[in-house]
This record gives C-alpha cells, sequence and structure tokens, in this order.
C-alpha cells in the first residue's frame, strides 16, 4: 500500500468518524445549538487524521521516511477537511435550514393520504419561519436580542468570512 493511498484512505475514514459522531450527536442538541455542535464536531474531528497516522507511523505499516509521513497527515487533514466543508455546504445545510426541503420531506412522509394546504400554511407562514431562524441565531451567538431589537452580536463567525469574501467578489465584478 502505497503513503497515497493511505492518506486518501486516512482522509476518508476521518470524514466517516465525522460524519458517524455528527449523527450520534446530532439527536440531542436543541435546534438553536446545531451551528455551535456542528462546528465543535468538525473542530473536535479535526485531530483524527494527525492522531491515525501516528499509530499508523509508530506500527511501521509503511518504511517512509518522517517527512512523508508529516505532509501525509497534512494532506489527509485537508481531504478530511474539505470533505466536512462540502458536507456541511452541500449537504446539511440545505437539508437543516431549506424550507423547501422541508416541506418535500414533510408531504413525503404523509404518504398517501397527502397534507392539506391549510396545514402547510399554518405550519410555515412568515412569523414562524422568522421565529426559527431568529431561536437558531440567537442560539448559535451570531445575533443578539435586547429589548425586542436584534444586533448582530461582535463576534465574529465563519459567515462573517464569507460574506467578507462575497463582497471582494462583488467589487471584483463590479456589482
Amino acid at each position: 500500500m502505497g503513503m497515497d493511498v493511505l492518506t486518501v484512505g486516512v482522509g476518508l475514514l476521518s470524514f466517516g468518524i465525522f460524519l458517524l459522531v455528527h449523527l450520534i450527536t446530532f439527536r440531542w442538541v436543541r435546534p438553536e445549538h446545531l451551528l455551535k455542535s456542528l462546528l465543535a464536531c468538525v473542530m473536535a474531528i479535526m485531530v483524527c487524521p494527525v492522531v491515525l497516522m501516528r499509530i499508523f507511523f509508530v506500527s511501521k505499516i509503511l518504511d517512509a521516511p518522517v517527512l512523508a509521513w508529516v505532509c501525509a497527515a497534512v494532506l489527509a487533514l485537508v481531504i478530511q477537511g474539505l470533505l466536512c466543508f462540502v458536507y456541511v455546504l452541500c449537504i446539511f445545510g440545505p437539508y437543516e435550514t431549506s424550507v423547501r426541503m422541508r416541506l418535500i420531506r414533510e408531504i413525503a412522509q404523509s404518504g398517501r393520504e397527502g397534507v392539506p394546504r391549510q396545514e402547510l400554511l399554518g405550519r410555515y407562514n412568515a412569523e414562524t419561519i422568522v421565529n426559527i431562524r431568529l431561536q437558531r441565531l440567537i442560539g448559535s451567538g451570531d445575533i443578539i436580542e435586547k429589548d425586542g431589537l436584534y444586533q448582530v452580536s461582535s463576534k465574529k463567525n465563519f459567515f462573517f468570512i464569507f460574506d467578507a469574501i462575497a463582497g471582494v467578489i462583488k467589487k471584483w465584478i463590479g456589482r
């Protein structure tokens, strides 16, 4: 087995461990703490590729210089990080926050009986949707509520990074 196969394998295995931990912990997390929980899970599992590579290095499953092992651990960490990023951005994010996806899930769960339009309108009126979003944003610490007014917290997070990147791109394209 070559170092390249081991590197990719460790990256994939680490991502698999992340998914398992996330799916187990996801059941006990309140909706307003989902983002914090997900971020904590990603950060905790980031040590997994390094630990696995260390175990494989000590057990001498491959004869390679130490620098090769260090580079392989870093690359496995990058692979795992990218897979986590794609999972959060393309799978978990839309599944958890998309009203459209939630509507489809609920309609599908109702089976052949279907769901009356009035029931859907009762569940998904603007007030309900805004309240759910506000609870999540307050729970994650992105916004604060003071005297019935909402403000962005002073704490910086990943959303601000994406917003800054989007702002730079908009400047580049002239919009």
